[in-house]
């Protein structure tokens, strides 16, 4: 009877660990390299563009020296932004739910976080959503596509299963300041969040987007000028010889403008409002 009660507590324990850890991974949410073949065959390839590339001003690379630093959490990457931000065009941000977002592939929406204190400047409908093949805690150890300052659209609740270019809700325009743009994250995210530098890291690894993306969703994105997934990403070996900085504050990225800051994007940033 009491090694019964011993498997049941050592149940119970671990039961509490992983739901912890998925619990404190979410609130630090903000979505590679080395990957079995197994996590190959389930990353999964956006099938739909999730944005209408026309109504986008600007897309920063992958690894670029935008914002802060988002790198995942094994020490593989030195300091660089590997998620991309979209820019909207001037003409789309003068009022909410110009801008729509899809879903990347067929799957779950498997979170929705709302934030907390460090997400007061948020539009109050404003939320961080991720589509995974998966739902629940196992959804996040598996590769997912989460956008990043979204107003889901009405009804959409965690769970809910979602077609591949199926409307998930409209950017959001940020009030404090004024953020006419969204973020895209391609990523696993670990068990805890690490510590790096100023930053939380919930990332257990990291990719680009449009390295993901089949031919016929890439091909929406040539209206950039770009050829292939490879235009959206700055190479590792160039980042690895020249990290990114950190400007004054010591947390963002430092954005005096020299032709590397130039190169961070695809597009016309003069063409957004920044």
């Amino acid at each position: 009877m009491k090694k019964i009660w011993w498997v049941v507590i050592a149940v119970v324990v671990i039961a509490v660990v992983l739901l912890v850890g998925g619990e404190i991974v979410k609130r630090q949410g903000g979505s590679h390299s080395q990957t079995s073949s197994k996590e190959v065959e389930a990353t999964p390839t956006i099938t739909a563009s999730f944005v209408d590339p026309t109504k986008i001003a600007a897309i920063t690379k992958f690894r670029s020296c935008q914002g802060h630093i988002v790198v995942p959490q094994d020490g593989s990457e030195v300091r660089s932004n590997m998620k991309h931000y979209l820019y909207l065009k001037k003409e789309f941000t003068s009022a909410r739910r110009l801008v729509e977002l899809y879903a990347p592939f067929d799957g779950f929406v498997s979170d929705i976080y709302k934030g907390d204190e460090d997400f007061s400047d948020r539009n109050p409908a404003s939320r961080d959503l991720t589509v995974s093949k998966s739902k629940g805690l196992s959804a996040r150890a598996d590769w997912g596509f989460s956008f990043l300052h979204i107003e889901p659209r009405d009804g959409l609740k965690e769970g809910d299963a979602v077609k591949a270019g199926e409307l998930l809700g409209y950017v959001s325009l940020e009030l404090i300041p004024p953020y006419y743009a969204f973020d895209v994250v391609y990523s696993k995210m670990g068990t805890f969040p690490k510590k790096i530098d100023k930053w939380n890291s919930p990332y257990a690894a990291l990719d680009s987007a449009f390295a993901h993306m089949d031919s016929q969703a890439l091909a929406k994105f040539a209206v950039f000028g770009t050829d292939s997934a490879d235009d959206f990403v700055i190479p590792k070996t160039t980042r690895d010889a020249a990290p990114c900085q950190y400007g004054p504050d010591g947390r963002q990225f430092d954005q005096t403008r020299t032709d590397a800051w130039y190169n961070d994007w695809v597009g016309n940033i003069n063409d957004a409002v920044n």
